[in-house]
């Protein structure tokens, strides 16, 4: 008999990465997945919104954040979205998309399209292939911030000593 594959429904978005400090390490020790919903942080991520044009009171982001995030960085996120779409013919939405479904921890994502044409538009991400490259430079600019006490030696060890130990 086999391994037993399970899955976990988890709230998870590019710009809200917070479950790969411990959830992420667990689902790759115990061969599991995830199916992970609000995959465009409640519709921020589809480009919709810009630093020039953003949520207005009657816009389903303006009441209480209920995936809080950092909104410069959604926008800094936004914008290379928009480049490497260009690049695949593909809208912001997609590359937001095909960019988790590309994390080998990630078996599907739960999406909240209320257009047919936004249904559309996302079933899309499904057959797009981004290169290595977009992928790491999508992770780089939305790595989550280290934790301490994890941080705490990067901050305080000198290098002479980094590099005694190997860590350097």
């Amino acid at each position: 008999m086999g391994p037993i594959h399970q899955r976990a429904d988890v709230l998870f978005a590019l710009i809200g990465r917070d479950l790969e400090h411990e959830f992420v390490p667990f689902v790759r020790a115990t061969g599991t997945s995830l199916t992970v919903w609000s995959p465009l942080a409640s519709g921020f991520l589809t480009g919709k919104y810009t630093r020039d044009n953003p949520p207005t009171k009657e816009d389903r982001l303006s009441g209480p954040e209920f995936i809080p995030y950092d909104k410069e960085l959604g926008f800094r996120l936004i914008d290379h979205l928009r480049v490497v779409g260009k690049a695949h013919g593909a809208s912001v939405a997609q590359i937001a998309l095909a960019g988790l479904l590309a994390k080998p921890y990630v078996t599907s994502v739960i999406i909240g399209a209320s257009k047919m044409s936004q249904l559309e538009d996302n079933l899309k991400a499904a057959d797009l292939q981004l290169l290595q490259g977009e992928l790491d430079k999508l992770d780089e600019i939305t790595a989550p911030p280290t934790l301490y006490p994890n941080w705490f030696p990067e901050k305080t060890v000198d290098p002479e000593h980094k590099r005694a130990v190997g860590a350097a």
